[in-house]
């Protein structure tokens, strides 16, 4: 917006003025001298007036620049400092979150650390009992058996393998011996030598069967002993027999038990086989 130039009129102003009045003689033409000095000075003013305005209007404009410059350079510095702000509030929160997980994962190793040294004793603990009660329990499968266990006891002293996995492994080995007494299995296997088929019925009863499927004994545990059984039996043995090995339907059976009915039984049977031969 350009500055008035009140002055410079004015001073226009009283030089018409001073021309329009009558001048006479020589006064007449000094004064017209005097006047056209004073005209020619107030058109130099007004020049210069004119000149200074033109300055100083461009000094205001390029202030004008410099301050929407500097106010817009502002602007844009206060957004990014709030967004720094936010960022680091965020942030903040992030570092603080990450800090409590450490805390806790810290606290999980020390926490598996300490698992780790009473676990380690726990399974061998559990494998030497798992291995006392394969002995004393009815001895079906002696072979695979052991050697489940030796591989689990081989197990526990390699470093390549985790702790979560031997766990794992060992409770595995006891899930097998619980399957042992839910199922019916057949088998081949020697005994002193002599190959013979074996019928478990869970832990209820273990049977052997020679291969011509003529004779047969049941393991007595409270004898500790193989207890031959009456031919009768064999008939219903060898159906079982090919129900266990899963090419017959199973069908309702009478087979003997280790009970003390049947001890009585078979050893009176035994008896009388004795006297005959």
């Amino acid at each position: 917006m350009k500055t008035p130039y009140i002055l410079a009129t004015c001073l226009l102003a009283c030089t018409l003025s001073a021309q329009a009045a009558p001048q006479t003689g020589t006064q007449t033409g000094t004064r017209a001298d005097s006047q056209s000095d004073t005209l020619t000075s107030a058109q130099q003013q007004i020049s210069a007036t004119d000149n200074s305005g033109r300055n100083s209007q461009q000094k205001v404009e390029k202030l004008d620049d410099q301050t929407q410059l500097l106010l817009n350079e502002y602007r844009q510095l206060r957004a990014e400092t709030e967004q720094l702000a936010l960022y680091n509030r965020q942030m903040a929160a992030i570092v603080y979150n990450q800090d409590k997980e450490l805390e806790s994962l810290a606290r999980q190793i020390t926490e598996i650390e300490r698992t780790e040294r009473g676990i380690l004793p726990l399974m061998s603990r559990m494998l030497d009992s798992l291995e006392q009660f394969v002995a004393l329990d009815t001895p079906f499968l002696p072979q695979e058996r052991g050697a489940r266990i030796a591989l689990l006891k081989d197990l526990l002293t390699r470093a390549d393998v985790t702790v979560s996995e031997k766990f794992r492994r060992v409770l595995e080995a006891y899930q097998v011996e619980v399957d042992y007494g839910r199922n019916i299995e057949a088998y081949r296997g020697q005994m002193d030598n002599i190959s013979y088929d074996f019928l478990r019925v869970g832990r209820l009863a273990l049977y052997r069967i020679s291969n011509d499927g003529q004779r047969a004994w049941l393991w007595h545990k409270g004898q500790g002993n193989w207890l031959a059984l009456d031919d009768s039996y064999m008939r219903d043995l060898r159906k079982a027999l090919k129900v266990a090995q899963q090419i017959a339907a199973p069908e309702l059976m009478v087979l003997p038990l280790p009970t003390q009915a049947s001890l009585e039984s078979v050893t009176t049977t035994s008896n009388n086989q004795a006297e005959a031969q």
